[in-house]
């Protein structure tokens, strides 16, 4: 230990009187825990649950999340989630449904065929269990893909598939876990369980599933509400949560207000438990902006060229970009304002009441709660990068505060940084060329990947996700793209082609499948600087994509890789 070495050699050399040796560990020590090298436990249990973290934590390349509970609690919800969560992270991901089966075979299903005592309704729903069981293990065992294709990314990307279903008994949870362990490849199994007893969250959930369940698309709202419950009994009576701690399961309650996670080790299933906590239901919006233009053009640049081929990272906002601040500014606070009037809440400090009278965990409820008292301007997360042109761009109003994150810094290009693509194909034809048959994939030399940047972008987007207020997004042309691709729930593959002009406000609002609508809006006119930039018509909403200035975006033919900084 350096602090006893330290003692002695001083003692050694007569700088002070010999004391006697220590013989229990230094105050100071003690609070740092024990130094003693580290040894296999002896203990029996401690010894178990080591080797099952090691059988949990092979590198698996293939997983099978089962998907359980009762109908109405928000399984589906939590599978198209998790497989645009996933496919956007690079895995290969695709949700299986039992129900879709069965109505292929058996058509809409009224709460009788759900009855175990209907021979007929319980033979069905084995057979198409069964059917989709096989579908999914003959995806996840398809080949290898050539690795001389455009797309041999896939050789190397994991296998994630969703089997959604009650899957309510513990006899049905076993067969899939044996399937799985007899693969040829191996499937690694976590279960995950979604748990509701709120009674208006039930309701609630009942209503919308009426809504879009092709089972009750003839039935009269009252008659269809009888019949769900009725089929709900009939599941109950019968229904086995998870209890078996020798498997990995995930339980989410009430969406996401509690979490209980059991043999979570992989390394894939550990990443899926910070998505589950932030998911929710809310209706906040999420903009995306680019940072404004600086003195040196659009992202700064200076030297030779229209606006060169340098680019200075620490350049200030020009006068257009203060007046795409002024207003961002005008367009958050009015809807930031609007979002907060229609909530039956408002987050963020101050001093009104956010919770009934009650209490939690031994603490009184009420006024004493703060919430957001900044009146019409309302309470609006801010994040942006660490790029000064971006912070500038984001610093909206003194009473708001801005986040920065190097996560939401721009694709690192490594040794080929501040040059523009004319430049790299010159002094490197041969990456060059690479990059365009792969721009996802393809690495910059010292720098980064657009799978890389994905990777890193994951915190910034599970905290956009668990937000109950509206967003602000202010970072650069690379990461937008990636954001994008993710609320669009298009392939990341292709993000690089994702046109974001300049001074334009993408708006993401949540729809209540899970997915996102999205709109667009011009924040200021198009200048001689960014005019030849596309504008791709966002994709089809039930109420089109409009801009601020009214009328609907033109529509762009990118076909090749965007590249930018700004």
């Amino acid at each position: 230990i350096p602090f006893l070495t330290m003692s002695r050699s001083l003692e050694e050399e007569g700088d002070f009187p010999p004391e006697k040796p220590l013989t229990t560990t230094p105050p100071s020590l003690y609070y740092l825990g024990s130094q003693a090298p580290s040894s296999l436990p002896s203990v029996p249990a401690v010894l178990q649950n080591l080797k099952k973290r090691e059988a949990l934590t092979v590198s698996a390349s293939r997983l099978c999340i089962v998907l359980v509970g009762l109908p109405g609690r928000g399984k589906s919800f939590i599978g198209r989630k998790l497989a645009n969560y996933l496919n956007w992270k690079g895995h290969r991901c695709k949700v299986f449904n039992v129900g879709k089966y069965r109505r292929e075979v058996a058509g809409s299903a009224t709460a009788d065929f759900f009855k175990g005592s209907s021979a007929s309704g319980s033979s069905v729903r084995e057979q198409v269990a069964q059917a989709a069981l096989k579908d999914m293990f003959e995806w996840l065992e398809e080949p290898v893909v050539n690795m001389e294709k455009e797309d041999d990314y896939k050789d190397v990307m994991d296998s994630v598939a969703i089997f959604d279903a009650t899957n309510s008994t513990v006899k049905r949870r076993e067969t899939i876990l044996n399937q799985c362990a007899s693969r040829r490849f191996g499937v690694g199994v976590v279960f995950v369980e979604s748990i509701c007893d709120q009674p208006d969250l039930l309701e609630e959930n009942f209503r919308q599933k009426i809504k879009i369940s092709p089972d009750f698309a003839d039935m009269p709202f009252e008659e269809a509400l009888i019949d769900l419950k009725a089929r709900v009994k009939n599941y109950e009576s019968v229904y086995e949560t998870i209890d078996d701690d020798t498997c990995s399961y995930i339980k989410v309650y009430n969406l996401s207000a509690k979490i209980m996670a059991n043999q979570i080790f992989g390394r894939m299933s550990k990443t899926i438990i910070p998505c589950l906590m932030a998911w929710n239901i809310g209706s906040r919006p999420i903009w995306l902006c680019r940072a404004g233009e600086t003195d040196g053009g659009v992202g700064g640049k200076t030297g030779k060229g229209t606006f060169g081929s340098r680019r200075t990272q620490d350049a200030n906002l020009s006068d257009r970009g203060r007046e795409l601040r002024h207003k961002l500014a005008t367009f958050v606070h009015d809807k930031a304002r609007k979002f907060h009037e229609n909530q039956s809440y408002t987050p963020g400090m101050g001093s009104e009441k956010l919770h009934d009278e009650g209490e939690f965990h031994g603490v009184r409820l009420g006024s004493g709660l703060p919430v957001d008292t900044r009146g019409e301007k309302g309470a609006c997360k801010i994040m942006c990068s660490t790029m000064p042109r971006a912070y500038q761009t984001a610093a909206l109003d003194e009473d708001w505060r801005v986040e920065q994150f190097s996560s939401l810094n721009p694709l690192d290009k490594g040794d080929f940084t501040g040059l523009e693509m004319e430049e790299i194909k010159e002094v490197d034809p041969e990456w060059y060329a690479q990059l365009r048959k792969d721009p996802f994939q393809t690495r910059f030399p010292g720098g980064e990947s657009y799978y890389d940047l994905i990777q890193r972008l994951e915190s910034c987007l599970i905290d956009m996700e668990q937000q109950v207020a509206p967003v602000l997004i202010v970072s650069h042309v690379s990461v937008l793209q990636c954001l994008v691709a993710y609320f669009r729930g298009s392939p990341v593959q292709e993000c690089t082609s994702i046109a974001f002009p300049m001074d334009t406000l993408v708006e993401m609002v949540p729809v209540q499948g899970g997915s996102w609508k999205e709109n667009r809006y011009s924040m200021l006119p198009r200048s001689r600087v960014n005019s030849k930039e596309p504008l791709p018509k966002s994709p089809k909403s039930a109420t089109g994509s409009i801009s601020e200035e009214g009328g609907e975006v033109e529509e762009g033919n990118t076909t090749h890789p965007i590249w930018g900084d700004s």
